[in-house]
């Protein structure tokens, strides 16, 4: 008699097992993560600091990153990469077949436009070798402060993004490296993959 009731248990807790917790929903405009975001096509994730949302967005459009708002990082409302405050990771194949973290830097500055280089180090993210780089683009006026940190691996490039104002570096940066340390690599997927 024990025995139905027993089944009834272990099927429920199989259940709950297998399931994962969904880290994503919907809007009209965009894809909201909360906790973690995961891009198993292109092996990576990241572990979002408490209260974070990052924006991404909708299918079928390719998964390809995210942003965050350093202005409102809890904001559910959209964000775009015009704002003048914003956190991004990003991927893409290396189909400009650079080859380097250091090449995609290169290229990214040559086409910043108005741009003062403050500093370019050698970083190291997930045990994979890459280049760091931090400078002020001038426009209209005003300076904006840019933090980049790019990596590769597998033929995917890796792009971390910061851009924010002189007068709110202190406060965006410390959540840029909090975003940072939340990046972990995933195995490349073998077929097709789900995103939790």
């Amino acid at each position: 008699m024990l025995r139905p009731a027993v089944l009834v248990v272990l099927i429920c807790l199989a259940g709950r097992i297998g399931a994962q917790d969904r880290h994503w929903a919907e809007t009209l405009n965009e894809t909201i993560w909360r906790g973690r975001y995961t891009n198993c096509d292109k092996g990576w994730a990241v572990d979002l600091p408490t209260g974070v949302v990052a924006h991404d967005s909708l299918p079928p459009s390719p998964n390809h990153g995210f942003l965050i708002s350093a202005v409102h990082p809890g904001t559910a409302a959209e964000v775009s990469l015009s704002e003048q405050r914003i956190i991004g990771v990003f991927d893409d194949y290396d189909a400009m077949e650079l080859g380097s973290a250091r090449a995609y830097l290169d290229w990214e500055l040559k086409n910043a436009g108005n741009k003062n280089v403050l500093e370019i180090r050698e970083t190291v993210l997930q045990g994979l070798r890459g280049v760091q780089a931090r400078y002020e683009l001038k426009q209209r006026g005003s300076a904006q402060v840019v933090e980049s940190v790019i990596v590769l691996r597998g033929g995917v490039v890796y792009h971390l993004l910061l851009k924010t104002t002189d007068q709110h570096y202190e406060p965006d940066s410390a959540l840029f490296a909090r975003v940072r340390a939340g990046f972990r690599l995933l195995p490349f997927p073998k077929g097709e993959c789900v995103n939790p």
